[in-house]
């Protein structure tokens, strides 16, 4: 199910959070690109525009934790490559096969459920090293 974005996502580093909000909006893109197969070419982009969002997205939260000096920031990283993993997945079969519905419905569990787990668990726990630290 396609969620809006909701403050219950918020971890409290406006940054972030800004971020963590246009992730949800390109997640959202990407979903209704694969629907409208309108043609491969949007879905693509719409792929493309994922990746280099996440790529700046999980720089910028790297950053953070290390500046923080966040502990669990190595198992953190490995959650990055493993969403980059499961994008490229994504990126291979609609190459393969072209968008379809079940193609949409793996992007938006890559994608959004992915991140709103992402926050609500790895995300909230380098938020609190931060605020335990100030």
């Amino acid at each position: 199910m396609l969620r809006d974005w909701s403050d219950v996502y918020l971890i409290g580093i406006a940054e972030i959070d800004q971020q963590h909000q246009g992730f949800f909006a390109a997640a959202h893109r990407l979903y209704e690109e694969i629907l409208d197969r309108e043609g491969k070419n949007a879905v693509v982009e719409a792929m493309a525009f994922m990746r280099d969002y996440a790529e700046q997205h999980f720089q910028t939260e790297e950053a953070f934790m290390r500046e923080h000096d966040y502990p669990g920031l190595k198992e953190h990283m490995q959650l990055h490559v493993a969403f980059f993993r499961r994008l490229d997945g994504l990126e291979d079969d609609l190459m393969i096969f072209g968008p379809s519905q079940d193609l949409a419905d793996r992007a938006l569990d890559i994608t959004q459920d992915w991140l709103i787990d992402h926050i609500a668990d790895e995300d909230m726990l380098y938020s609190l090293h931060v605020k335990a630290r100030e």
